[in-house]
C-alpha cells in the first residue's frame, strides 16, 4: 500500500465500517509510518483505566485519533485497575501529564445492585450510592474525563421485564447512569454504550465468548465503533468538531432536478415516501444550525429558480435566513467552497461537503482534501444516520453565541459590504460604534470561554489546553471578553488566560485566543494596551508567552509581528520588555 492510499484510507470519514482485519492491518502500518507525514492538528496524552481488557481498543486508538487529526501517546493500566484506582485518588495515575483520562467502568462491579424484595426507595437509595462514587472521584480531578457509561449485562434479572421494573438490573444500570448524566461537571465527558449498541445492531456488546478469552466483554467488531466514538469525543473537547455544512440542493435537499422538474416536479412532503425522508432530512439540517452549525449551499442552478424553492415550496422546512451563504452557478464547486471559506473566514477544515454526485464529491476531495466529503447517493431515509455515524459534531457545551451564530455571520456580511464602500478604514472603524466588556471567570461565561480556547486556531498563542475546572480555578487571572457594535452583539469572542510572577516582575500569557468574527476590528491592539497598562500597576516589567507556528494562526503570527516582536522559526518562549511593544494603531472601542 502506498503512502498517499495510505492516508487517503486513515482519513476517510467511515473508517470505522471497513473491515476489522482492514483496519488492524491500517492501524500497524499506520504505527511504523514517519508521523512527519501527518498534517495533526493536536498533540495529546491519554490515559486509559478500565474494568476489562483494553489491550485491542489500544491498538486502534492512535489510528482513530489520527482520523480526527490527533496525535496521541497512550498510557494502558493493567486489566482490572479502575477498580482500585477509583478508590485511590492519590495514586501517581492521576497526578500523570496526561490530557485526557478515559475510564471504562463496568455493571459487574457496582456494589449495591438491588436485591429480590427491596423497595423503591431503597434501590433509588442504592443507584445514588453507586453513582457517588464515580462523582466524588470527579472532584478529585481538574483533567478532562471521558467515561463510559455502565453497560447492559447479560444476566436480567426480570426476563424481558428487566428494564422497566425497579429491582430490574437493566433498569437499575439506567438509573444510575441518569444519576451520572444529572451531576456532570463540565470537565467529565460520557460515552452512551447503550445508544452505541442500539445504533449498531449488528455488533454485539455482550459476548460471553470474547469475555472467557480475553476479559474484554464486547466483540471485537465492536471495536472500531467504540473507537469511533471515543475519539469523536475526543475531537470535540479539543475543538477540531466541524463548524459548517456545505449543502447541494437537488436530490440532496429534495428529490429531481429544480432546473427540469420544476417547483412542482421535486419531490418534497409527507405524499411520498422519499418526499417525506427528504422534508425529515432537511428538519434535521435545521435542528443543526439551531445549535450553531453553519449551513451553506453550493449548487450548479440558475441562482434565482434554486432561491424559489426555499420562497415557495409549501414543504420546505428550510428557509433562506437558515443558510448563511448561497452560492448558486455553474462553477467549480471546489473553487466556490474556496470562496466560502473565504468569505465566512473559517478553515477548510471547518466544513463538511454533501453532493449526491459522485464526480463532485471526488472532484471536492482530490482538490480540497481538509473537506469532509459525504456522497448522499444512496437511500434519502438513511441520510440523517449517514451524517449522524461520522460523529462530526459536539453539542455538550451550546452556547447564546452558538444560537446566534447565523445572525452574527449575516452581520459580518453587512459589515463586509459597508467596509467595501468605505475608503477611510479609521472612519469606517469609529462610525461602527465598538464597545467591549471585560470579566472575570466565572460559572456563566465558563463553557463559552472553554470552547473558544478549544475551537479557536486562527488567533491563537498555543496549543496548551484547559478543562472547566482548570479556568475556574483561575479566577483572578482569567479575561473573559466580549464585544458589540452598532450591527450586532457578537458576545463572548476573546479570552485571555494569565498568572503573575512578582520575583521576575512578569507577566506569564498562558494563552490567549480571539474568535475570527471580529478580525481586522483591532480588537487586539485595545488588549494589548490593557495588559502594558495591567503589568504598570502591578509594577511588573516584562511578557513572557509561548508562541507556535502553525499553517493556521497566520492572523496571529502577523499581528505579533507588528507590534514588533520578531518571531523565531520554530516552537518557542519570549520574554519581552513592554518598552519594546508597539501598538500606535487607534482602536476606537469604549470600554463599558
Amino acid at each position: 500500500m502506498s503512502k498517499s492510499i495510505l492516508l487517503n484510507r486513515i482519513n476517510y470519514p467511515f473508517l470505522f465500517k471497513l473491515d476489522l482485519l482492514e483496519i488492524q492491518n491500517l492501524s500497524l502500518k499506520f504505527e511504523k509510518i514517519e508521523k512527519k507525514n501527518f498534517k495533526f492538528k493536536k498533540k495529546i496524552n491519554f490515559s486509559i483505566s478500565a474494568d476489562y481488557t483494553t489491550n485491542y481498543l489500544k491498538e486502534l486508538l492512535p489510528l482513530f485519533l489520527a482520523n480526527q487529526s490527533i496525535d496521541c501517546t497512550i498510557l494502558e493500566k493493567e486489566f482490572g485497575s479502575l477498580k482500585f484506582l477509583s478508590l485511590d485518588p492519590s495514586n501517581t495515575f492521576w497526578k500523570s501529564k496526561s490530557d485526557f483520562y478515559l475510564l471504562m467502568p463496568s455493571s459487574n462491579n457496582l456494589k449495591y445492585v438491588p436485591k429480590l424484595g427491596d423497595k423503591i426507595h431503597l434501590i433509588k437509595k442504592k443507584a445514588k450510592q453507586d453513582a457517588k462514587h464515580w462523582i466524588d472521584l470527579w472532584k478529585n480531578t481538574k483533567k478532562n474525563i471521558i467515561q463510559t457509561t455502565f453497560d447492559p449485562i447479560n444476566i436480567p434479572n426480570f426476563s424481558k421485564l428487566d428494564g422497566v421494573k425497579f429491582g430490574g438490573y437493566l433498569h437499575y444500570i439506567r438509573l444510575v447512569n441518569s444519576i451520572l448524566i444529572e451531576n456532570l461537571p463540565q470537565h467529565v465527558d460520557l460515552i452512551d454504550i447503550e445508544n452505541l449498541i442500539i445504533k449498531n445492531e449488528s455488533l454485539k456488546w455482550n459476548d460471553n465468548k470474547i469475555y472467557n478469552l480475553t476479559k474484554q466483554p464486547y466483540s471485537m467488531n465492536t471495536l472500531p465503533f467504540l473507537a469511533k466514538d471515543i475519539s469523536s469525543c475526543v475531537s470535540g473537547i479539543l475543538g477540531l468538531s466541524k463548524k459548517a455544512i456545505i449543502l447541494d440542493l437537488d436530490n440532496t435537499l429534495w428529490g429531481g432536478v429544480i432546473g427540469d422538474d420544476g417547483l412542482n416536479g421535486i419531490t418534497l412532503g409527507e405524499e411520498t415516501p422519499q418526499g417525506q425522508s427528504f422534508s425529515n432530512f432537511q428538519a434535521y439540517l435545521k435542528s443543526l444550525s439551531q445549535k450553531g452549525i453553519l449551513l451553506c449551499v453550493c449548487s450548479k442552478n440558475d441562482p434565482k429558480i434554486a432561491k424559489e424553492v426555499f420562497l415557495k415550496h409549501k414543504h420546505m422546512n428550510l428557509k433562506l435566513e437558515d443558510i448563511s451563504l448561497f452560492i448558486a452557478n455553474y462553477e467549480n464547486k471546489a473553487q466556490n467552497i474556496k470562496n466560502i471559506s473565504k468569505t465566512l473566514n473559517l478553515n477548510l477544515d471547518s466544513f463538511i461537503f454533501l453532493d449526491d454526485s459522485k464526480i463532485e464529491c471526488e472532484l471536492v476531495a482530490k482538490e480540497l482534501p481538509e473537506v469532509m466529503v459525504i456522497n448522499m447517493d444512496d437511500d434519502p431515509s438513511e441520510f440523517i444516520e449517514k451524517i449522524e455515524s461520522v460523529g462530526a459534531f459536539y453539542f455538550k457545551n451550546v452556547t447564546k453565541e452558538d444560537f446566534n451564530r447565523i445572525n452574527s455571520y449575516k452581520g459580518i456580511n453587512k459589515l463586509n459590504e459597508e467596509k467595501s464602500k468605505n475608503k477611510n478604514i479609521d472612519q469606517f472603524l469609529k462610525n461602527l460604534k465598538p464597545k467591549i466588556t471585560l470579566d472575570k471567570i466565572n460559572n456563566n461565561n465558563c463553557d463559552r470561554s472553554v470552547q473558544l480556547l478549544n475551537k479557536t486556531n486562527q488567533f491563537k498563542l498555543n496549543s496548551k489546553i484547559f478543562s472547566s475546572k482548570d479556568l475556574l480555578s483561575k479566577k483572578k487571572s482569567c479575561v473573559v471578553i466580549s464585544f458589540e457594535d452598532k450591527f450586532q452583539n457578537y458576545g463572548i469572542i476573546s479570552i485571555i488566560v494569565y498568572d503573575h510572577n512578582f520575583r521576575t516582575k512578569t507577566l506569564n500569557i498562558e494563552n490567549w485566543v480571539m474568535s475570527c468574527r471580529v478580525f481586522s476590528r483591532r480588537i487586539e491592539n485595545y488588549m494589548i494596551n490593557y495588559l502594558i497598562n495591567k503589568l504598570k500597576k502591578d509594577k511588573l516589567q516584562s511578557i513572557a508567552f509561548k508562541f507556535e507556528i502553525t499553517n493556521k494562526n497566520l492572523y496571529m503570527q502577523n499581528f505579533i509581528e507588528k507590534i514588533g516582536i520578531k518571531l523565531k522559526k520554530k516552537n518557542d518562549n519570549y520574554l519581552i520588555n513592554t518598552n519594546k511593544i508597539l501598538n500606535n494603531k487607534k482602536n476606537y472601542i469604549t470600554r463599558v
